[in-house]
């Protein structure tokens, strides 16, 4: 397979999870609207040699760094896309590299990347997504 057709199956691939992310957050339904549904499914994107990180700014103001993203939107005819950022918190809320990751959390962080610049693309589980974390009564 040429390096370009790699490209093309990066693009249908994620534009593949935008549709079944769609699917699991009950969006196209006409007549179910209970939210028992994720409305993420994250994902990791990868050049073959490392991941891509990006770093933006969480809900409480502090900078972070991730590698896994949340796709918005798909634009096949370009080979790109609209993904926004997920926080990677440990159990106590931290932020933290995703080795020690209990939760993901949302973010309104959001870029625009040219898909031709990845080689593979590795989807997360939708539970790790705005997981709550666990109340700990003090002793």
């Amino acid at each position: 397979m040429g390096e370009e057709q790699k490209n093309v199956c990066i693009c249908q691939e994620l534009q593949q999870l935008l549709e079944e992310q769609k699917k699991l957050s009950f969006d196209d339904f006409r007549f179910v609207c209970e939210d028992f549904g994720y409305d993420t499914i994250p994902f990791i994107l990868s050049t073959g040699n490392c991941q891509f990180e990006a770093f933006g700014w969480a809900n409480n103001g502090d900078f972070f760094t991730t590698n896994v993203f949340r796709v918005e939107a798909v634009d096949v005819r370009r080979c790109c896309a609209t993904i926004s950022l997920l926080e990677p918190v440990d159990i106590d809320g931290y932020p933290v590299d995703l080795c020690e990751v209990f939760s993901l959390r949302t973010t309104s962080n959001c870029l625009v990347v040219d898909l031709s610049c990845f080689k593979s693309l590795q989807p997360l589980s939708p539970s790790l997504v705005d997981r709550l974390l666990p109340i700990v009564e003090p002793k």
